[in-house]
């Protein structure tokens, strides 16, 4: 039997939200596979169900093949225990490689006089181990620590004692140290500067049995994935796409462009029986016969209401077969219609300006000026101090020395959202909170803007999605009206045509704007942007070791 993962007649969901229908998928061995969908459509379900963590309320899911193949895992908060020390997570991801050396290890001492059977067996583990690459798994450790930003890391240290960002690379890396058959792997790059991405991109592509990344990094979309899945959050279904990403977007158009052209076509069709329908039994056309009429002469009385009852009877029931097989209508496509046009007026000064801030350990002293209207990008590798400095200059970390002064109002988008202190509160009334005005125009706010349809608005805000709850945060910032905007990873979580749309919006932003991101497309557009003379000056600057370059 083949080795595969699948789903089977797979219906599932939460309460009383149904994510999949029926679904059916087969992924065969060696496949690379890249899962996409709108935020809340349930990627993250569909690969805990491939992975058999979670079990479907109907159908079957999960591996069909032999007892030797391993599945890996890694899962968008890893769920480790925070007294576990990085040494011993290393260990226990590599607890199977050295029973399998110490199994081999046990054989070789009675290897001179063991029979027939015994030597098959010692063979068979000897192979296992070299297939393993089980002589090179320790170094394969070191390495995936010091690409993914880890060299040198204590493995004496607690999980509890890392930040979250550094405890998602130590369990990537732990994946890595002996990859099994079929990686699964959800948002592996939210935590990793552009050299570990680049790391990361080519050691997936390079596994030669099977990979599934859930991911919203447009360049690993490209460059790993040769095969497209997209969770269907309307139809609950999930589709596939081959010829890699490209692909994927260019038959999705297509498929949407026939869609609309048979919803259309169907409209049309429901049009023209109903105008039929009426024209006939309102005579046009059909004019009244009078008794003394030459011309109607051979015309039997009554004939010409017979046929124009026939005519109408004809388009009522060509009428209710097209309406008992509707063409459903399209979904609108989620876009971000955020009108970011601040009106700045006359600058008394910059926008933002820092004066000798300093926070021990992961900021150095630091001079930094936004000019009122500029655009700034900072990027470096992880634990630069980015964050630190961009939330000193949030006002939400105060600095050991030095001073901030802002001009005007300042929106903040934080790289780690903080835990609903309301999880019960529904998404409308926790989008507008403390915004004053009623309840149905923030709706209508929240509508226009395109990040949630309506039927999103009445779910507790603690059942969102990792990438809800950005969409949530990111629409309270861009309906804030903010005069500068502070937006730390802002494509973090984000599916790639609302990042897209993302950027396309704050390209035309006339306020200050200051960006945090690893994010290599977001990169190459910042740079368009700065070519192409936007609004406002762009302006990239790197950080290293708490030191802005």
């Amino acid at each position: 039997m083949t080795d595969h993962l699948h789903l089977s007649g797979v219906s599932h969901g939460y309460g009383d939200r149904e994510l999949f229908h029926g679904a059916d998928l087969t992924i065969d061995h060696g496949e690379h596979v890249a899962i996409v969908g709108e935020n809340g459509a349930g990627k993250s379900t569909l690969l805990r169900l491939l992975a058999g963590v979670e079990t479907p309320d109907d159908g079957t899911a999960g591996l069909v093949g032999n007892a030797g193949y391993r599945v890996g895992y890694l899962a968008q908060t890893h769920g480790l225990p925070a007294s576990l020390t990085v040494g011993d997570a290393i260990d226990a991801s590599l607890t199977a490689l050295r029973a399998l050396e110490a199994s081999i290890t046990e054989l070789e001492r009675d290897l001179a006089d063991a029979d027939s059977e015994t030597l098959e067996r010692y063979g068979s583990l000897q192979t296992q181990y070299q297939l393993r690459e089980g002589y090179a798994a320790e170094s394969r450790v070191e390495a995936a620590l010091d690409r993914l930003g880890l060299g040198g890391l204590d493995r004496r240290r607690t999980l509890g004692s890392l930040s979250g960002g550094e405890q998602e690379r130590v369990a990537l890396a732990c994946l890595l140290a002996d990859p099994a058959e079929a990686l699964l792997l959800d948002e592996p790059t939210n935590h990793l500067d552009a050299n570990g991405t680049a790391w990361l991109e080519s050691r997936l592509a390079a596994h030669r049995g099977t990979v599934v990344v859930v991911s919203h990094d447009r360049v690993l979309l490209r460059k790993v994935a040769s095969t497209v899945i997209e969770v269907d959050a309307e139809r609950r279904s999930v589709n596939r796409y081959g010829n890699g990403y490209e692909g994927y977007l260019r038959e999705k158009a297509a498929q949407r462009a026939r869609w609309v052209q048979q919803y259309e076509e169907w409209l049309d069709a429901m049009a023209a029986e109903r105008f039929q329908a009426a024209t006939v039994s309102g005579g046009m056309g059909y004019g009244r016969v009078r008794d003394n009429d030459k011309f109607a002469t051979g015309f039997k009385k009554g004939t010409w209401q017979r046929a124009a009852t026939s005519k109408v009877r004809n388009a009522q029931e060509r009428l209710r077969r097209l309406e008992e097989n509707p063409i459903d209508r399209p979904p609108v496509p989620l876009k971000l219609a955020a009108q970011l046009d601040v009106q700045l007026e006359e600058a008394a000064g910059p926008a933002i300006e820092a004066h000798g801030i300093s926070v021990p350990g992961r900021l150095k002293p630091t001079d930094f000026r936004v000019e009122t209207g500029e655009k700034v990008l900072i990027t470096g590798p992880n634990g630069a101090g980015k964050s630190t400095l961009v939330s000193v200059l949030a006002g939400t970390l105060e600095p050991a020395a030095g001073t901030v002064a802002v001009q005007g109002t300042v929106g903040y988008l934080q790289q780690e959202l903080d835990v609903p202190p309301r999880p019960g509160l529904r998404l409308l009334p926790a989008f507008a909170a403390g915004l004053g005005g009623n309840i149905d125009e923030h709706a209508e706010n929240l509508l226009r803007l395109g990040l949630f349809r309506p039927a999103e608005f009445h779910v507790p805000v603690g059942s969102l999605s990792a990438g809800q709850q950005r969409r949530l945060a990111l629409a309270r910032l861009l309906l804030g009206s903010y005069e500068t905007m502070i937006v730390d990873e802002p494509t973090n979580h984000l599916a790639p045509v609302l990042v897209e749309q993302l950027e396309a919006a704050l390209a035309g932003f006339a306020g200050t704007l200051v960006i945090v991101s690893h994010d290599r497309a977001l990169g190459e557009w910042f740079d368009r942007c700065a070519a192409a003379g936007s609004v406002g000056s762009w302006v990239r600057y790197g950080m290293q070791d708490g030191e802005l370059l």
